[in-house]
């Protein structure tokens, strides 16, 4: 009413309009703070009262068996009080003192058990009540009642739409000057980068702790990079300034936004912990020194990722950007995070840093890593203009400009020096995630610099490069980049053992050796083997020439495929020879254990040996790459032979079955999905543009029923794959003996379970390939899609966290023969082969349904357009799956349900994601409808919502039969609260990240490309939009259990049969989707644009 009561002829702007609508709000949110205060103060005498309790046991003077008796019945009392409410603390400290005296006098010489004593938990509440002047039975009472449990849903009901309504305030200055867009994208972005980091903090999730920040730092990088440039780091913004791509004038503006979207953050993590609190300190037995310098290497890895993906204009041009910069970004916290998170907590952040270190108002540990974090960001400008002069230069010159030999080599010791860097950290801090944090490493450094040298950092690699062939890399050049990697490895094993002198591993023998209980027959063949895989991914993807359907220049798969053979050989080998594959990471390591401990240095024969081996598998994997890519060496563009598609389809399934037996036989069981997925994804990169990558029977089957080969053709496939995984299995059994690779139903399911799950993930696996890799909607002659292959790749993450306890997770009738060649097949094997091909056949058909058009004449394709009736049924699908993949996760005791289900989310995003919009989710269709801009009318976000519920409800329903035979039959999956949190920390935690995920959809699924895009495919859509699952499942999955999505929050409870807190959970996520319909407005108004409106006018328009 103040803005629209204005006369036309004023202006104003919007820190005016801000001011007013806080003016406006105020009673509201003053009427929220005192009833807060209120609601709170009276648990927080309870807390200083239990703090004075632990104090007074931790002081008391008396026998040290009392005092440990004391010390466990306040830390019992202390649980309690924490899940309770409402308490008045009428005792002082010396009350407390007599409290605790007569509670020693009556446990006096007892020892304290292991496990805690039911008498125990008694005298904590008889303690709790002596000292608080409450009975235990009143605990139960608020504990139970519906008052209590009103007081927390009734506030949140109030607070929703208040919070709604501040935001639709301040939506409405869209056409206002926009000067403080980008400080809002900056303050959002840092905001959810740090809320992130501080649930993971608090809710503990482990070594999945680096992959939910790097999916959270990707995402907001994708979703607010065209507005900001997506720094949320004071350091990036600090390095781009160095180099002249940020004005200074707008550093310490972004400062301040960053600073304060993450101290916000701090405090709203705070509050919904409380009594807990965030801390940063160097992580014992590590000194400040060593923090610091660990924060500075990845800060400074950081800021030079940042800048050569995000700012460089050669990997950047105005006519073809590419569209990896998020995810190269994003990654290095997976690489720095494992690699050093043992060391100093891994912010590599000032912003992240001083929030963490809130306690202290920053001024603690936080300005300390600051500092470094600074330093590290300017040694990142200063190389990157060392590395990238041509950055600098006129266009004409820019244009003819070739990197030299010594600016090349550089930039392999660069590279070669963080990849042996990471892995040598990962050991030294005993990290299970080595392979993960390595591929990472490299995925990184090869996306910044493979415009520079290539990216080799990798001796075997260069060696097969150079016998190869093709003038790429000459023999000299190539003597010269081995030269640099070897210095590389030496400097990063120097610096290794200064971390490695103070750490508790320093007596442990660090070299390459085979596994316990390995043969050095065995590990020598797993070195040479997957160093071989490395370098034909390499040679393949990185070396040959782009498809004539690729319009864009830049490869955005090329860094992924080669970081994922890391992944899946140091995963699948890891225990038996320790992965290297890479002469130089296996010297770096041995040096770093000569120079940690003389008296446990490695053995020479072995690092000798293996990296003969490594070198001879690169050297093989030239020689195979002639066979399968002998079209490389010709000038013509002719189309591949039978000869060479048949030998590419034997290789890829060879290297996938082989990879499946080692994780079985020696892998990790957390990470052996990964690896295989990682395997599928290189190898299908690799040999896709020869022979289509199938690599698979059951694909294969789904390809010939849809038409799109021959069935002549799909025989002579079928050859190739069933006999490259009957010698891969046979190769496994001889390399493993006396054990071989076993199939069958993982008990204590039944064979009927087993082979139902076969027949969902394989129908997923084949529906994937036929719309990702076949359809011409996704793959038109002139703008094929990027992404195809990681879509596939990723099947083998959904499916095989959720249904590898069950069946093991085969999805192939080669691999299936492969597993079962200690019985020729004849066993488990062809069953499950046969329910794969079932799985074939219902994918082609639900293919077919969904995109009718495949079959439509040329100017009737053009002009189809997906009725409602085939969206829903999209929609459906997708929703289904995505249910099933959580269902079954929880249902087997996944450790890694988030990933799974972001895996699920991104295989049928990019599958279906021009047929229905892909929302599969209630609470992103009412982003979308509430966004407005025509992208889904009202009346086709009902059809989609409620497609979307009885999607989710069907999935649950057949949940529900594997929950019942499963180990977690008769527990309750219902949504809720953890143990430890209360339902309004749950719900505000799921409505931030449904807010998340909703907003993410907004800004990278509705909003105009770029006009430097030359493609029309979006390679990072599905990728982001998924990572926001995987974010927030991870960061909360122990708080909420991170569903985001009323489609699964219904499933997982119907599986259960328990509806628990169902409809609370779908208000609060609906309440997050709203905020980011609102949210998006603010960011992104050039978004609400009208076609013909005078871009002129916006500076002056009023309301």
């Amino acid at each position: 009413w103040l803005i629209r009561g204005a006369p036309s002829s004023s202006v104003i702007t919007e820190p005016h309009f801000a001011i007013l609508s806080l003016v406006a709000m105020a009673p509201c949110y003053l009427t929220l703070f005192f009833g807060t205060a209120a609601f709170l103060g009276s648990a927080l005498p309870v807390q200083r009262g239990l703090a004075q309790v632990e104090a007074v046991s931790l002081d008391f003077d008396g026998d040290l068996d009392d005092a440990s008796c004391l010390l466990q019945v306040s830390t019992q009392a202390r649980q309690v009080v924490d899940t309770r409410a409402g308490n008045k603390l009428v005792a002082d400290a010396g009350e407390a003192r007599s409290s605790l005296a007569a509670a020693a006098d009556a446990t006096s010489g007892a020892a304290v058990a292991a496990a805690p004593d039911p008498t125990l938990t008694e005298s904590a509440l008889a303690l709790v009540g002596s000292t608080f002047g409450i009975k235990a039975e009143e605990w139960v009472r608020v504990a139970t009642s519906t008052q209590a449990r009103l007081a927390f849903v009734i506030p949140a009901l109030l607070l929703m739409p208040l919070l709604a309504f501040t935001l639709f305030l301040f939506s409405r200055s869209a056409g206002l000057p926009r000067p403080l867009a980008p400080l809002k994208a900056e303050f959002l972005g840092t905001f959810v980068l740090v809320f992130t980091v501080g649930c993971c903090t608090m809710s503990e999730a482990g070594a999945w702790n680096p992959t939910a920040i790097a999916c959270a730092l990707m995402v907001m990088t994708y979703a607010l990079g065209p507005i900001s440039g997506a720094h949320f780091n004071p350091a990036v913004s600090l390095a781009l300034a160095l180099v002249g791509e940020h004005p200074w004038l707008d550093v310490w503006k972004y400062w301040v936004m960053q600073f304060a979207g993450g101290a916000s953050a701090s405090m709203a993590v705070s509050a919904f912990f409380a009594p807990r609190n965030l801390a940063l300190a160097p992580v014992a037995p590590f000194l400040g020194c060593h923090a610091a310098f660990a924060e500075m290497i990845y800060t400074f890895m950081l800021c030079f990722v940042f800048l050569n993906c995000a700012a460089s204009k050669r990997n950047n041009s105005p006519n073809d950007g590419n569209q990896f910069f998020g995810l190269a970004i994003g990654f290095v916290m997976i690489a720095g995070g494992h690699a050093v998170g043992g060391i100093s907590g891994a912010a590599f952040n000032p912003a992240v840093a001083v929030a963490l270190d809130i306690k202290h108002l920053g001024l603690g540990w936080g300005i300390w890593y600051t500092l470094f974090e600074l330093i590290g960001a300017g040694a990142a400008a200063v190389l990157y203009g060392v590395l990238r002069p041509d950055e600098i230069w006129s266009a004409p010159e820019f244009a003819g400009y070739v990197p030299m030999l010594n600016l090349r080599c550089a930039s392999e010791f660069v590279g070669t020096f963080m990849l042996v860097i990471t892995v040598c950290l990962n050991l030294v801090c005993g990290s299970s995630a080595t392979a993960w944090s390595a591929a990472a490493a490299l995925m990184c450094m090869t996306y910044a610099l493979g415009g520079v040298s290539g990216a080799h950092f990798n001796p075997a690699v260069t060696a097969a490069i150079v016998a190869s062939g093709r003038g790429i890399c000459t023999a000299k050049d190539g003597a010269m980049y081995v030269m640099s990697q070897t210095m590389a490895a030496i400097c990063a094993a120097l610096v290794s053992a200064l971390f490695l002198v103070a750490s508790e591993n320093k007596e442990k023998p660090f070299g390459v050796q085979p596994g316990p209980g390995y043969s050095f027959v065995a590990a020598g063949f797993s070195e040479f083997f997957f160093t071989a895989v490395l370098a034909y991914v390499f040679l393949a993807v990185a070396t040959t020439k782009a498809p004539t359907s690729q319009v864009t220049r830049q490869k955005f798969y090329d860094a992924l495929a080669i970081g994922s053979c890391v992944t899946a050989g140091g995963f699948a080998i890891g225990a038996l020879s320790g992965g290297e594959l890479n002469p130089a990471v296996a010297g770096g390591i041995s040096m770093m254990g000569c120079m940690g401990s003389y008296a446990n240095a490695p053995s020479m024969f072995y690092l000798i040996s293996f990296c003969a081996l490594e070198l001879a598998g690169g050297l093989v994997a030239s020689l195979v790459f002639k066979i399968t890519h002998a079209q490389e060496g010709s000038t013509e563009d002719a189309p591949a032979s039978m000869l060479a598609r048949l030998n590419c389809e034997f290789v890829g399934t060879f290297v996938l079955v082989f990879t499946v037996c080692c994780c079985v036989m020696s892998g990790s069981g957390t990470w052996n999905a990964t690896a295989i997925a990682s395997v599928l994804m290189a190898m299908i990169y690799a040999t896709g543009p020869v022979s289509g990558g199938n690599l698979n029977p059951a694909v294969s089957l789904a390809l010939g029923l849809t038409g799109d080969m021959t069935f002549p053709e799909v025989a002579k496939y079928w050859a190739a794959q069933f006999l490259a995984g009957a010698a891969a299995g046979s190769t496994a059994c001889v390399l493993f003996a006396p054990h071989s690779p076993k199939l069958g139903p993982v008990a204590p399911f039944s064979w009927f379970h087993a082979c139902v799950a076969e027949v969902f993930y394989t129908f997923m696996l084949c529906f994937v390939v036929l719309n990702c890799a076949i359809s011409k909607r996704n793959n038109p002659k002139l703008d094929g899609n990027q992404f195809y292959a990681l879509a596939i790749g990723f099947v083998y993450i959904a499916g095989g966290y959720a249904a590898g306890g069950i069946s093991g997770a085969a999805l192939n009738p080669a691999m299936a023969i492969g597993l079962d060649m200690k019985h020729l097949g004849f066993n488990w094997g062809i069953v499950w082969a046969l329910f794969q091909f079932f799985g074939a056949t219902v994918a082609a058909a639900a293919y077919l349904v969904v995109r009718p058009d495949e079959r439509m004449a040329a100017e009737a394709f053009r002009g189809y357009a997906p009725t409602l009736r085939t969206r829903c049924i999209a929609e459906f699908l997708g929703v289904f799956m995505l249910v099933m993949s959580v269902g079954l996760n929880l249902t087997s005791n996944s450790l890694a349900t988030a990933w799974s289900a972001g895996a699920t989310l991104m295989c049928m995003i990019y599958s279906i994601g021009n047929v229905s919009g892909a929302h599969f989710n209630p609470a992103v269709t009412l982003a979308v409808v509430s966004a407005g801009r025509g992208n889904c009318p009202p009346k086709e976000g009902l059809m989609y919502a409620a497609t979307q519920m009885v999607a989710g409800l069907v999935a649950g329903l057949l949940c529900a039969i594997f929950h019942a035979a499963g180990p977690n039959r008769g527990k309750s999956l219902a949504p809720g609260p953890r143990s430890g949190y209360s339902p309004v920390t749950a719900g505000l935690v799921e409505m931030f990240f449904t807010f998340v995920l909703a907003y993410v959809v907004l800004a990278v699924a509705t909003t105009k490309a770029p006009e430097s895009w030359r493609t029309k495919h979006r390679f990072h859509l599905g990728l982001s939009i998924a990572s926001c699952m995987t974010a927030g499942g991870f960061a909360i999955g122990g708080i909420s259990g991170g569903a985001l999505n009323p489609a699964i929050a219904l499933g997982i409870a119907t599986e259960s049969f328990h509806w628990g807190s169902l409809l609370t959970y779908i208000l609060w996520q609906a309440s997050g989707a709203l905020l980011a319909g609102v949210c998006f407005r603010i960011t992104h108004p050039e978004e609400f644009k009208g076609p013909s409106e005078d871009e002129s006018k916006v500076e002056t328009t009023t309301f």
